[in-house]
């Protein structure tokens, strides 16, 4: 790909800012209209709802990872967020359950999109601009903080659930277009001479998907009919055996010399095997408070879903401080850093939203610190990849973040719609439960943050990152020494 100029490096990263806000709206803009779902389906079936399309993503990624080496970038993000309009226009057309889950299935595919949008931006910008120009391109999320609460309350209390699925349709209609037209074609990447292209690992796509669905159906069942019900053993004993068999699957591919679904070399390379964990814990924080905190609002203050919006309007506004903030920090400082600094200020917000009393100043304050620990994580998770991974496989090493960032979201929501359940959905027990959780969630993020040994020097946008062997699928150099900032 020649170097686009850098008019075109800007319009390119203002679309790739706008494209990428579908991915969180398809997740936050559905949290104010949970209260609709519950009332329509059970709270269980909300809960399902919003999770079902973190699954959905999490079985997708892997193949999005795989498809954009083989496809280009840009034609892949061009499918998924084809197939994203399809899901959202039955989703919004849904006369019931099955028609809704499978609209949010659909959805899924759109999970991907923060991942290629992260390859992307190491193929057309310079490596001193990719730390800075990834926090940049989180004020994606920024935006769809400050803007999901109003519009999602907006369009439930005005349309019901349903309005929220036809603006995501249309917006990803408007936004196909302008992706098409700015973005740059980019090669898909050759086979060599001695390692030909091979076909795509379907069999174990789907082995990890069923291991996954099952893992999820276990600890969403696990808070409901508690753990020793024989459906949550059976469940999360049938994840465990197929995860051991698609590992085992994977092994016996790459020893054979056959490109694998998923590289577990470079997934348990040392950049990864404490970035990946981290992501998983620092996203299921997110996604319950997230989940659960627009709720909460509505039912304590007896209010509707745009009123309760103003309630959090300091989250967005920090989030959208904090993806630029978290870019400068990685790149002056370390990743690490800006990792450490993010889920510090998720998990003390979490606790505060356990144990402090919900008035409308403390909530404002404890939404601003959980926002500003948001927007810094996104960058702080996708410059530790950065770091890790050689450009050759950036679209598959950012795959695997968003698989484990999807993964995580899905279990911390399904397993919260299982405790509501038991608890009552609106009981003062299930929020402070919740809020608890993803208080030790967060701790244990932090605390894998802080044994990292990845990511303790500035960020050099990839320039660092070990080399892949071009006739190798899953063999790496090491990465050149550094001089090690202090913790």
């Amino acid at each position: 790909m020649p170097p686009p100029s850098a008019i075109r490096r800007v319009a390119v990263l203002v679309v790739l800012v706008l494209l990428t806000e579908t991915a969180p709206l398809e997740i936050s803009l559905v949290y104010p209209a949970v209260p609709s779902l519950s009332r329509e389906f059970g709270a269980a079936a909300a809960a399902m709802v919003v999770a079902v399309v973190s699954l959905s993503a999490a079985m997708s990624i892997p193949l999005t990872g795989r498809l954009a080496d083989r496809l280009g970038i840009k034609r892949l993000m061009l499918a998924c967020s084809g197939t994203f309009a399809a899901g959202s226009l039955l989703c919004a057309l849904a006369n019931g359950l099955p028609m809704l889950v499978t609209g949010r299935i659909l959805q899924g595919s759109i999970g991907g999109l923060l991942a290629l949008s992260y390859a992307l931006v190491r193929k057309v910008f310079p490596p001193s601009e990719v730390p800075l120009v990834l926090g940049i391109a989180a004020t994606g999320i920024g935006v769809s903080g400050v803007a999901a609460p109003f519009l999602g309350g907006r369009l439930t209390d005005a349309y019901g659930f349903r309005g929220v699925f036809w603006f995501l349709l249309v917006l990803v209609l408007v936004m196909l277009p302008c992706a098409a037209l700015v973005l740059p074609r980019d090669r898909p990447t050759p086979g060599s001479a001695s390692r030909p292209r091979q076909p795509l690992d379907m069999p174990g796509v789907l082995l990890l998907g069923a291991a996954l669905c099952a893992a999820l159906i276990g600890i969403g069942r696990s808070s409901t009919v508690g753990w020793t019900a024989r459906e949550v053993p059976a469940s999360l004993t049938g994840a465990i055996l197929l995860g051991l068999v698609f590992v085992r699957r994977e092994r016996r591919l790459a020893r054979a010399g056959v490109e694998p679904a998923v590289d577990l070399e470079l997934l348990t390379s040392s950049g990864m095997r404490f970035t990946l964990p981290l992501a998983a814990l620092g996203t299921a924080v997110v996604a319950t408070v997230g989940f659960l905190l627009p709720q909460m609002i509505q039912n304590e203050q007896d209010i509707g879903a745009l009123d309760a919006a103003l309630w959090t309007l300091p989250l967005g506004v920090t989030t959208l401080i904090g993806g630029p903030l978290g870019g400068m920090i990685a790149r002056r400082q370390s990743p690490r850093r800006a990792a450490m600094s993010a889920t510090a200020l998720l998990t003390t917000a979490a606790l505060g939203l356990a144990v402090l009393p919900h008035d409308r100043i403390q909530l404002g304050l404890l939404s601003a610190v959980f926002g500003l620990g948001l927007g810094l994580q996104y960058p702080a998770l996708s410059n530790l990849v950065t770091e890790a991974v050689p450009i050759a496989r950036a679209a598959i090493g950012t795959a695997l973040l968003a698989a484990c960032s999807q993964l995580g979201a899905g279990a911390g929501v399904v397993l919260l719609g299982g405790l509501r359940g038991t608890t009552g959905p609106s009981s003062p027990a299930a929020y402070s439960h919740g809020y608890l959780a993803c208080t030790v969630c967060g701790a244990l993020a932090f605390t894998t943050a802080a044994l990292m040994r990845h990511g303790r020097t500035p960020a050099t946008g990839g320039s660092a990152a070990p080399q892949r062997d071009p006739d190798s699928p899953t063999t790496y150099a090491p990465s050149p020494a550094t001089k090690e900032t202090p913790a």
